[in-house]
């Protein structure tokens, strides 16, 4: 949920900085439906944008989304047909033909191979966007954590990549944004052997890499954000402190409060990038300028 932070950066980023100003764009988690909807939309679709920010607002508060009493019935806490089926496929519909389009920057979602546990980086395309979407929003826990695409089977992809910095960078990008749900300072502990093993009671591998090593890869990841290599620029966008909910959290004005902070930090961000190319162009086109 606090994905909801990421989706108000994104929406202000398609008004300030949109998507065709990146050679590709990573989606992790919660973060790739929020990336989904950023490399569709047309730029500064003010309409699209702030209805498609209503999933946020509205549609997953109350017991619509998570809820404990989903569990009666053998169901799961999170219902993920609700979330991809009936919102991004039906009533805010992902513009998923933009995804084959030349001019579209390319989406890679990030996923866990349960086979190898290893990370995968797929790239979205109409035919596969909510399958992989899905796979991409399996959790531990809160849903069986593990979705079908194709032949393999997935989980979300923030178990074993979850800020994929170092993947971006050894694949030769150098100027990289960065949003985040947390706060750049903010560092995770090593998961308790108890959640390790209801994350993934089925594959003790997986359980194991919970335990002893994401802890590891998260902060290792923030490490780099906050001290990039030698020829690697990163900008952040983060919540300036801790968001005002937990990772469960459905109350319709907690959400709206996070949204907010995202649309926020996202025009503060990018506003003053957009403002300075103007005057750059503006002194461009004055003495210099073809006769």
């Amino acid at each position: 949920m606090r994905g909801a932070f990421a989706g108000g950066v994104l929406a202000a980023m398609n008004r300030w900085y949109p998507s065709r100003r990146f050679d590709i764009v990573v989606g992790v988690s919660a973060g790739s439906c929020s990336a989904a909807y950023y490399v569709t939309e047309t730029p500064n679709d003010l309409e699209a944008t702030l209805k498609n920010l209503n999933v946020w607002r509205y549609e997953l508060t109350g017991r619509k989304f998570l809820s404990r009493r989903r569990l009666i019935g053998k169901k799961t806490v999170m219902d993920q047909s609700y979330l991809v089926d009936e919102l991004f496929g039906s009533r805010y519909p992902l513009k998923r033909e933009r995804l084959d389009h030349p001019k579209t920057t390319p989406l890679y979602v990030v996923v866990s191979n349960l086979a190898s546990g290893k990370p995968e980086y797929i790239k979205a395309t109409a035919e596969n966007a909510l399958p992989l979407l899905k796979a991409a929003t399996a959790l531990p826990i809160a849903t069986k954590g593990r979705s079908y695409l194709g032949d393999e089977v997935y989980t979300d992809g923030a178990v074993t990549d979850p800020i994929p910095v170092e993947a971006v960078i050894e694949a030769g990008y150098t100027d990289i944004t960065v949003v985040l749900n947390h706060p750049r300072s903010y560092i995770t502990g090593r998961t308790g052997r108890f959640l390790s093993f209801l994350s993934f009671p089925y594959n003790r591998s997986m359980a194991k890499f919970v335990r002893h090593e994401y802890h590891l890869k998260y902060n290792r990841a923030k490490e780099v954000i906050n001290h990039p290599p030698s020829g690697v620029k990163i900008r952040i966008v983060d919540p300036p402190m801790s968001l005002p909910m937990k990772i469960v959290t459905t109350n319709e004005q907690v959400l709206n409060q996070v949204v907010d902070m995202g649309l926020e930090a996202g025009r503060n961000a990018f506003e003053k990038m957009q403002k300075e190319k103007r005057r750059f162009w503006a002194w461009l086109s004055g003495p210099f300028r073809k006769k």
